[in-house]
């Protein structure tokens, strides 16, 4: 049971972090192409921290469910 409530927040944490940095890297593309300075900067403010958030919540959860699931990390 703990293990697929910790697979399910992954997945969740997973995907909405991907999305983050996609969304991340699309604000700084349009900044960079239209030189608008504070749009590169500003989409780390907006972005950034939710997204690396999340990515570290995932990876503690990743991490946890290795030592649940018995992953052999040998390969």
């Amino acid at each position: 049971m703990l293990t697929h409530v910790l697979d399910g927040a992954f997945r969740v944490c997973l995907a909405l972090f991907l999305l983050g940095g996609a969304i991340l890297v699309l604000l700084q593309l349009v900044g960079l192409v239209t030189g608008a300075g504070p749009l590169v900067v500003g989409a780390v403010d907006w972005v950034g921290l939710p997204t690396f958030a999340l990515a570290g919540v995932a990876g503690l959860l990743g991490f946890a469910l290795s030592y649940l699931k018995g992953w052999d990390t040998a390969d």
